[in-house]
């Protein structure tokens, strides 16, 4: 399971940076092409919107959870005991697990909304868009799923696990 999650965050990472580079790529040619040619490329803010910004927001989600990425206050946590901390971080899992799976519940149902309706955004193209609210529930999933095997596991930092490590 570790090793399947790993390969799986991994992979989901490099999709998420993948989807920066193209979207910088798509909005380079548009500008040039507006500013050089007077000719900008048709839907290039509905595919960012749509697509894009979705990729590379939700799918790293579980690497940023298992490489320990995510925003930490650490105000009180530093004035605890070593136990304190232990009992704090796992609660913080548990209530991460909550969040990302009611977000998860949510969007899959707003996905499969716009699935059954054949959700588009019209501009000077009509674009298709209910495939990328997929991505939502995809990168929570996965980030539950994280965020699961830490807790199971019991500590923090890296497992090792064949030639890989997962960080959690």
């Amino acid at each position: 399971m570790v090793k399947i999650t790993e390969r799986l965050t991994h992979l989901l990472g490099l999709i998420a940076g993948a989807t920066v580079a193209l979207m910088m790529f798509h909005v380079m040619i548009d500008v040039v092409g507006k500013y050089a040619f007077n000719a900008p490329l048709p839907g290039t803010a509905e595919i960012v919107a749509a697509y894009y910004m979705i990729g590379c927001v939700f799918l790293p989600l579980a690497w940023v959870e298992a490489s320990g990425g995510s925003i930490v206050v650490e105000v009180v946590y530093e004035k605890c005991s070593p136990r304190v901390q232990a009992v704090m971080l796992k609660l913080a899992d548990v209530v991460s697990i909550v969040y990302y799976a009611i977000l998860g519940w949510f969007s899959w149902g707003v996905a499969v909304h716009a699935w059954r309706i054949n959700e588009t955004v019209d501009g000077i193209w009509r674009i298709t868009t209910w495939p990328a609210k997929f991505l939502l529930p995809l990168g929570f999933l996965l980030a539950v799923v994280v965020i699961l095997l830490r807790l199971i596991l019991g500590e923090r930092g890296r497992v090792r696990t064949s030639a890989h490590a997962l960080e959690i």
